[in-house]
C-alpha cells in the first residue's frame, strides 16, 4: 500500500478519533504511517496493530509477539484497524505521562510530535522530525482543521433553495491562479480551496462549466467559498470505501456527511430513505455502504 493509499483508507478514522479524543488527526495519521510502514508491517497485517502498542500490564485482549527492542515482545492484537485507532487514542488519553499534550491546541502538530518523544512514546531520537516530515509532505495538517466554515470537509447548513433558476456565481475578473495539490477521498479527486477562490474560479481553472462543478458537490447554487474547503472535481462514489455507519453529531447536515465520505447525496438518500423527509438529529445512524 502506498502512502497516499494508506491516507485515503484511514484518514476518516483519524478525523473521527480527533473529534472524540482531541488528538490531532495529522499526528494519528503520521504515527499510523510510520509505525505500520504504510500498513505493511507484520504487526499491522497479522495483528491489525497500526501504532506498535505493546501489551503492558493492563491489556486483556489478544496478543501477537514480535522482535522489537527485545526478542519476542508482546504486542496488542486487534479485530480490525478501527479498534487499533481507537485503542491508540485511549492509550494516550488514559496514560498520565501524556496528559500535558492535551493542553496543546489540536492544530499544534509540532508540539504534539516533540511531546510524544519527550513522554517516551518512541526511542528513535528523530521521531518528532519523522512525524513532522510526513505531516508536511502529505499536507496532513489539513485534517486538523475543524468542521465548519474553513474546515476541510466543512458543514453546510441545509437550506431551501429560492424558487426560479439557480443563482450561478459570475466569474470574477483578474482572479489569481491557484496551484492546487489534487487529493483523493474515497478514490474521488478533490482540491482544497484557498483564500480568495470561488466556485467560478475553480471551475474555470479545471476547464469545466460551473454547473458541473456544483453538481459534483451536490449543490444547485454557489455560495461564498471559505478557504480550506474540500471541492470535488470528479464524480463522487455510491458508497464509502471503509466506514459503514456514520453517527450524526451536532452541526452535521446530510450534505456534509456525503461530502465527508466522498459519496453522492442521492446515494446516501437511497441507503437511508427516511432522510428525504426528516432533518438530521444527533445520534442518528446513517448507512454509508
Amino acid at each position: 500500500m502506498s502512502t497516499q493509499e494508506y491516507i485515503d483508507t484511514y484518514k476518516q478514522l483519524a478525523i473521527r478519533t480527533m473529534k472524540e479524543y482531541h488528538i490531532p488527526a495529522s499526528i494519528t495519521m503520521a504515527q499510523g504511517l510510520l509505525e505500520s510502514g504504510n500498513g505493511g508491517s507484520r504487526l499491522a497485517v497479522e495483528g491489525n496493530n497500526h501504532f506498535g502498542i505493546k501489551c503492558k500490564g493492563s491489556w486483556r485482549g489478544e496478543t501477537i509477539h514480535h522482535d522489537d527492542d527485545a526478542k519476542g515482545e508482546c504486542f496488542r492484537k486487534y479485530r480490525n484497524a478501527e479498534h487499533s485507532y481507537r485503542d491508540h487514542s485511549k492509550f494516550l488519553t488514559e496514560s498520565p505521562r501524556y496528559a500535558r499534550l492535551f493542553e496543546l491546541d489540536v492544530t499544534d502538530y509540532k508540539g504534539w510530535a516533540y511531546g510524544l518523544k519527550e513522554a517516551g512514546y518512541a526511542t528513535n531520537p528523530r521521531y518528532p522530525e519523522l512525524l513532522i516530515d510526513l505531516i508536511e509532505k502529505n499536507r496532513l495538517y489539513l485534517l486538523d482543521r475543524p468542521a465548519g466554515p474553513g474546515g476541510l470537509f466543512g458543514h453546510r447548513k441545509e437550506r431551501r433553495e429560492p424558487s426560479g433558476d439557480p443563482v450561478i456565481e459570475a466569474p470574477q475578473q483578474q482572479q489569481p491562479i491557484h496551484r492546487h495539490v489534487i487529493e483523493q477521498n474515497n478514490n474521488v479527486r478533490y482540491i482544497v480551496s484557498e483564500e480568495g477562490e470561488s466556485f467560478a474560479s475553480i471551475a474555470e481553472q479545471y476547464n469545466m462549466p460551473i454547473r458541473r462543478l456544483l453538481r459534483l458537490n451536490d449543490l444547485s447554487s454557489a455560495f461564498p467559498l471559505p478557504a480550506g474547503t474540500a471541492v470535488y472535481i470528479s464524480p463522487k462514489r455510491k458508497r464509502a470505501a471503509l466506514a459503514r455507519i456514520h453517527t450524526i453529531e451536532q452541526g452535521d447536515s446530510y450534505h456534509a456527511v456525503a461530502q465527508r465520505y466522498g459519496i453522492k447525496l442521492r446515494s446516501l438518500q437511497k441507503m437511508n430513505p427516511t432522510i428525504r423527509h426528516f432533518p438530521p438529529r444527533v445520534g442518528q445512524e446513517l448507512r454509508l455502504r
